[in-house]
């Protein structure tokens, strides 16, 4: 199918989509805007990364960046920080595995989805791909009525993987706080012949005394007590 085929169809999705909306038939309604998902393209064929770019801007979403090659992935992964990423296995410099693992090492803050379309379909590549952050796998040529919806499915998995992180990472900060004040509490309780709730509730005055949050109070109590020990 010619790019020109693929436009049509992106405009004629849309066109549905709009008018699913007006009647309230949109079984496929999504939760944002198409218009606030910032995608980056990796092809390295420039007229397959045009074409996509093409596509993905008639459909609605905003195309922050395309390069042909993975090691410009990489750094324009870390200079756009894009929502999502479409991209080739086979390119120069840096192939797409290597580089998605680059882009979703295990030290980035956050997640970023990324849609490999390829022509590759042997099964090592497909189990290779899942531990890169690789949400979507589609065989070329693709058509608009694949990309829009791997796009929406990556997106909204995505959402949920950082929203997790998130939480495990609020849940794992609140468990090093409560053992960094239970580590303090018994420090004063030892040096001031306290009993456990007085020592507690000692440290919650002065806590509101210097204005300050428990967790910095007893940092500051333990780090007090190791240097004098």
């Amino acid at each position: 199918m010619n790019l020109s085929c693929l436009k049509c169809k992106a405009v004629t999705y849309n066109l549905m989509m709009a008018q699913g909306r007006q009647h309230g038939t949109d079984g496929q309604k999504t939760s944002y805007k198409r218009s606030s998902v910032r995608i980056l393209i990796a092809e390295d064929d420039i007229t397959v990364a045009n074409g996509y770019r093409s596509i993905l801007e008639d459909a609605g979403y905003q195309v922050v960046e395309v390069v042909y090659n993975g090691a410009d992935a990489v750094q324009k992964a870390i200079e756009c920080n894009p929502n999502l990423i479409i991209m080739d296995i086979k390119m120069p410099r840096m192939d797409g595995l290597e580089a998605a693992r680059a882009i979703n090492s295990p030290y980035k803050n956050s997640f970023i989805p990324i849609i490999f379309v390829t022509a590759f379909t042997e099964r090592h590549f497909v189990e290779k791909a899942k531990g890169h952050g690789v949400l979507g796998y589609l065989v070329k040529p693709v058509q608009l009525d694949d990309l829009v919806p791997a796009i929406e499915m990556a997106w909204s998995t995505a959402q949920t993987i950082n929203a997790l992180e998130g939480i495990v990472e609020n849940l794992s900060e609140e468990l090093e706080a409560r053992k960094l004040i239970e580590k303090a509490k018994g420090v004063i309780m030892k040096h001031m012949s306290l009993d456990e709730e007085t020592a507690m509730k000692m440290m919650q005055k002065e806590s509101q005394r210097q204005r300050i949050k428990m967790k910095d109070l007893a940092r500051t109590i333990v780090s007090m007590h190791s240097s004098r020990s």
